[in-house]
């Protein structure tokens, strides 16, 4: 099956992202983006989500966290990393347990697609586990915290219209961008994502 895995999409990380600044509507805004992205990316995958556990029943998902603007589908699977919140946060315990996250997705899986929060943490923990375990899988960019700076056009403001639908163009879009930064950082850029087959290389 072609799983669209999603890590964590609460709003105490959106916000932080975000600015704490900015209106509620705004932040509700990013969220609507995000899920339009992913509608159009992704419409035949099947949808999975990874929240932080509930404080009483850990095999739960907290679902108060949601952040604002993303809807689950009737279709969708929503499941709990096995950690609390309040644990990530107080305790330091990490989230993402790889294993549980992908036996939590229907098996086989044919493809994977990993987005979420943060990009150098869980989402790269979780795709990288995936990938030594045969399963076809890659990280989805836009979908992860790089899509807060992406999204913002010269005005600051969200918009659907600075993050192309398609990721191939996405991609095309950033080898541009790349070539205005300089030889070094962009030098930077590409040897952290070396011989990483789960991450796209520009």
């Amino acid at each position: 099956m072609k799983t669209l895995l999603v890590l964590y999409p609460i709003y105490p990380y959106a916000y932080a992202l975000i600015g704490p600044q900015e209106p509620y509507e705004i932040k509700k805004k990013y969220g609507h983006i995000y899920q339009r992205l992913m509608n159009k990316r992704y419409p035949d995958f099947q949808r999975v989500w990874v929240m932080f556990s509930n404080e009483d029943f850990l095999e739960k998902p907290d679902m108060s966290m949601l952040w604002e603007g993303i809807n689950i589908g009737k279709n969708d699977i929503v499941t709990a990393c096995g950690v609390t919140f309040n644990d990530h946060t107080a305790k330091g315990i990490y989230p993402a347990n790889p294993e549980i996250i992908i036996n939590a997705c229907p098996q086989p899986i044919e493809r994977l697609v990993v987005g979420g929060f943060h990009f150098w943490d869980c989402v790269e923990t979780v795709a990288k586990y995936a990938y030594e375990k045969g399963i076809r899988v890659m990280v989805d960019d836009d979908l992860t915290d790089f899509f807060f700076w992406k999204v913002k056009n010269n005005k600051g403001v969200p918009s659907s219209s600075c993050i192309p639908s398609s990721f191939a163009d996405s991609i095309k879009m950033e080898q541009k961008k790349l070539r205005k930064y300089g030889f070094q950082r962009a030098a930077d850029i590409r040897k952290a994502r070396e011989n990483k087959p789960w991450l796209v290389e520009f």
